[in-house]
Protein backbone atom coordinates (compact mmCIF):
# COMPACT_ATOMS: atom_id res chain seq x y z
CA UNK A 1 0.00 0.00 0.00
CA UNK A 2 2.62 2.77 0.75
CA UNK A 3 4.58 2.19 -2.41
CA UNK A 4 1.23 2.56 -4.47
CA UNK A 5 0.55 5.88 -2.32
CA UNK A 6 3.86 7.06 -3.18
CA UNK A 7 3.64 6.40 -7.24
CA UNK A 8 0.05 7.63 -6.91
CA UNK A 9 0.67 10.72 -5.80
CA UNK A 10 4.54 11.32 -6.94
CA UNK A 11 4.16 14.47 -8.72
CA UNK A 12 2.62 15.80 -5.94
CA UNK A 13 5.14 14.56 -3.31
CA UNK A 14 7.91 16.21 -5.76
CA UNK A 15 6.37 19.30 -5.12
CA UNK A 16 5.81 18.50 -1.39
CA UNK A 17 10.19 17.74 -1.40
CA UNK A 18 10.86 21.03 -3.44
CA UNK A 19 9.55 23.26 -0.66
CA UNK A 20 10.61 21.26 2.49
CA UNK A 21 14.07 21.29 0.60
CA UNK A 22 13.58 24.89 0.92
CA UNK A 23 12.39 25.20 4.19
CA UNK A 24 14.93 22.35 5.42
CA UNK A 25 18.58 24.06 3.80
CA UNK A 26 17.74 21.49 0.77
CA UNK A 27 17.25 18.88 2.80
CA UNK A 28 15.56 15.63 1.31
CA UNK A 29 12.09 14.46 2.79
CA UNK A 30 12.58 10.84 4.02
CA UNK A 31 10.21 7.72 3.01
CA UNK A 32 8.20 8.23 6.30
CA UNK A 33 7.79 12.00 5.49
CA UNK A 34 6.85 11.10 2.51
CA UNK A 35 4.40 9.15 3.40
CA UNK A 36 2.85 10.81 5.66
CA UNK A 37 2.38 13.44 3.53
CA UNK A 38 0.62 11.01 0.50
CA UNK A 39 -1.95 9.76 3.15
CA UNK A 40 -2.93 13.39 4.13
CA UNK A 41 -3.35 14.08 0.48
CA UNK A 42 -5.22 10.46 -0.20
CA UNK A 43 -7.34 11.33 2.83
CA UNK A 44 -8.11 14.77 1.42
CA UNK A 45 -8.68 13.20 -1.83
CA UNK A 46 -11.05 10.50 -0.54
CA UNK A 47 -13.11 13.33 1.50
CA UNK A 48 -13.67 15.46 -0.85
CA UNK A 49 -14.79 13.00 -3.29
CA UNK A 50 -17.37 11.99 -0.56
CA UNK A 51 -18.26 15.44 0.22
CA UNK A 52 -19.31 16.30 -3.21
CA UNK A 53 -20.57 13.13 -3.75
CA UNK A 54 -22.78 13.25 -1.51
CA UNK A 55 -23.88 17.03 -1.89
CA UNK A 56 -27.33 18.19 -2.41
CA UNK A 57 -28.87 21.08 -2.58
CA UNK A 58 -26.03 22.85 -4.89
CA UNK A 59 -27.44 22.07 -8.29
CA UNK A 60 -29.71 25.11 -9.68
CA UNK A 61 -32.13 21.92 -10.56
CA UNK A 62 -32.41 21.10 -6.57
CA UNK A 63 -33.60 25.08 -5.63
CA UNK A 64 -36.69 24.37 -7.27
CA UNK A 65 -39.22 26.97 -9.20
CA UNK A 66 -39.04 30.47 -8.06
Amino acid sequence: MATNLLEAYSKRLAISESVYGRQHNGEKMDNARKLTVAKVLSNTNNFLNEAFDNSTGTQRSDMGLN
